[in-house]
């Protein structure tokens, strides 16, 4: 099995792009336990930079990323469907958002209703095929149709497919 840890010292690269937002879907967030993750939402805290799609507990994992910059206002949020559950955000917990497709469709149409454009990440199933499967087309398609302007999916181990769809 594959499990991902990073040295403290590769978050000069993160620190060199010029990171300000961390998206956490990830099915990865702790191979190695709580500590890891704690740790790094605590270098994260320390930089200033902010994070969505996972968290210290659910409630963090849960809640959107608002952005306001001049007349743009974002909104990030995701959350991970695969699992493993270990992978998953408790209520004391940390770990990334577990799946609830009713709170996302929800969160979406409350942030478009308070002028929010909600950008949504899926940690979805892997496939190694260029096509979506159905069912990623079904699940993507409903966040968009709930008002998301853009579903993408941090799953691939190579590229998928891009879909052009409603508003």
């Amino acid at each position: 099995t594959m499990s991902f840890c990073a040295d403290d010292r590769y978050i000069a690269l993160l620190e060199a792009v010029g990171t300000d937002i961390v998206e956490l879907t990830g099915n990865h967030l702790v191979d190695y336990g709580h500590g890891p993750l704690r740790h790094a939402l605590e270098l994260y805290r320390q930089r200033g930079w902010r994070w969505y799609g996972g968290g210290a507990n659910l409630a963090d994992a849960t809640r959107p990323l608002t952005i306001t910059h001049g007349a743009n206002r974002l909104a990030f949020l995701g959350c991970n469907p695969v699992g493993p559950s270990y992978d998953w955000a408790t209520v004391a917990g940390p770990g990334s958002a577990p799946a609830d497709y009713g709170r996302l469709k929800r969160q979406i149409r409350e942030l478009r209703a308070a002028g929010y454009l909600p950008i949504v990440t899926l940690q979805y199933w892997e496939t190694y095929q260029y096509t979506p499967t159905p069912q990623q087309v079904a699940d993507f398609r409903a966040l968009a149709t709930a008002g998301a302007v853009v579903v993408q999916g941090s799953q691939a181990h190579q590229p998928q497919a891009l879909e052009l769809y409603g508003d």
